[in-house]
């Protein structure tokens, strides 16, 4: 009997990651691992639901390296399940694991926002409060910081400047957000604080991955590490909407 029931899962875990595929915009590998009893799934139970995702691409141009979302005892419709659909009849808990790279960050700091060329190759150029900034970069060191650094040209001067900071990342007070704190600048200069600000407040956004709230999951963040050019962010999910692309 159990080996029937593993094989129904198995038939299931395909269909809904066909189901989720096709919601999803420009993701990678999707793996999708749902745990029943079919005698309970008449009654919209399901045992854990799994779901594994690499490259997934989010609205602020963020790639994530890896998406995991795991859920415990949930209700769903039955029949939609049947076809893959996750459809939530109750809100449920989870977890969440998200892994950022400096690049996928660099790369989402450089075109949210920002006043692109249409002729422009490579980084964006943008502009913040009369400073044009050009070729910005951000760089995860072991110590948990990220190093920010960019050419600034001051419209007033037109004179361009390197500009490097250092800021370090971690949970805010409600655990609602990821914050930018203890920010020091590295070559002697001073940056202009209005650049400044703009940056840790959009890496702060950005690293957050706010759409998760309109897509109907809260998250308390639990634990933020750095290591090997990535940041990994865990949180604990509260779920309203089986959230898709």
């Amino acid at each position: 009997m159990r080996e029937t029931a593993g094989l129904g899962e198995q038939a299931i875990n395909k269909i809904a990651e066909m189901a989720l595929a096709s919601q999803l915009h420009d993701a990678g590998e999707l793996e999708v691992r749902i745990k029943l009893d079919f005698n309970k799934l008449a009654r919209g139970e399901v045992e854990s639901i799994a779901i594994k995702i690499a490259g997934l691409l989010m609205q602020a141009n963020l790639r994530l390296e890896e998406l995991q979302l795991q859920i415990n005892r949930v209700t769903v419709k039955p029949f939609s399940a049947l076809f893959g659909k996750i459809e939530l009849t109750h809100p449920c808990d989870g977890n969440v694991r998200a892994v950022i790279n400096e690049d996928s960050l660099s790369h989402a700091l450089n075109t949210q926002s920002t006043q692109k060329s249409r002729h422009n190759q490579g980084f964006a150029e943008r502009k913040i409060s009369g400073i044009h900034i050009q070729q910005l970069r951000c760089f995860f060191l072991a110590d948990g910081h990220i190093v920010f650094n960019c050419q600034a040209i001051l419209e007033k001067t037109n004179q361009a400047q390197s500009v490097t900071f250092t800021a370090l990342p971690s949970i805010g007070m409600d655990g609602r957000k990821i914050v930018l704190q203890q920010v020091r600048d590295v070559e002697g200069k001073e940056p202009p604080p209005e650049l400044v600000a703009a940056l840790v407040a959009q890496a702060s956004e950005i690293l957050s991955l706010p759409e998760f709230e309109e897509k109907g999951m809260s998250l308390q963040f639990q634990e933020l590490d750095m290591a090997a050019g990535k940041l990994t962010w865990q949180a604990a999910a509260h779920i309203e909407q089986f959230p898709s692309g």
